[in-house]
């Protein structure tokens, strides 16, 4: 890997910083609850309802059915003063995007770690980037061509995988995409809209 000790070690530092899961248990039975949800399933209940359970926790998280849409589930997890919602998927394992997980734990500890090297990531990036050195030897273009060329490679190859049998990536080629994604806010800033791997939903 082309990267330096010292940014591996910050970016390893900003994953072990991200907020842990903390599961809000529902206090009663809740009946007709999916056999793949655990206690953290609250039910039909509203964005409103959902805010107070979490109590303003970072990492706090419920599950709960839609109350506009029955029979639609959403994550409802508390990260950056707000609460983030997201639609819950099932087909033998969880997911909201592309990546499956086995458990809602797994899931949520895999957001949370991607929400938080993408909110702060960016910041170490800024500094090494505009630093007067890197920029005299051209470090910080150099950086962008090896994490383009880095992650077509990583794409090619994860289109020859079955989406069914999609397995973990492994932290470091989680941090070269994060990284480029961090690469991209420093360019953009004046523009940028925070866009996470996730994508958060409004009408549930």
């Amino acid at each position: 890997y082309f990267f330096n000790k010292p940014m591996i070690t910050a970016l390893y530092q900003l994953q072990q910083e991200a907020p842990r899961p903390k599961r809000i248990i529902c206090p009663h039975e809740v009946e007709n609850r999916p056999k793949y949800y655990g206690r953290e399933f609250h039910g039909i209940i509203s964005r409103e309802q959902a805010d107070e359970l979490l109590g303003g926790v970072e990492g706090a998280y419920i599950l709960r059915e839609s109350q506009r849409q029955p029979g639609c589930y959403t994550l409802a997890l508390r990260f950056g003063n707000q609460t983030l919602n997201y639609r819950l998927f099932y087909d033998g394992k969880h997911f909201v995007g592309e990546k499956r997980f086995e458990s809602i734990h797994d899931l949520v500890t895999d957001g949370l770690i991607t929400l938080y090297i993408e909110t702060k990531a960016s910041e170490y990036i800024s500094k090494m980037t505009t630093n007067p050195i890197y920029e005299h030897i051209g470090y910080a273009t150099l950086l962008r061509e090896k994490v383009s060329r880095r992650l077509s490679r990583s794409k090619t190859a994860s289109r020859k995988a079955s989406v069914t049998t999609c397995e973990e990536n492994a932290p470091v080629e989680k941090l070269f995409f994060l990284l480029n994604i961090a690469l991209q806010k420093t360019e953009n800033s004046s523009n940028y809209l925070n866009k996470s791997l996730y994508l958060e939903i409004t009408n549930l």
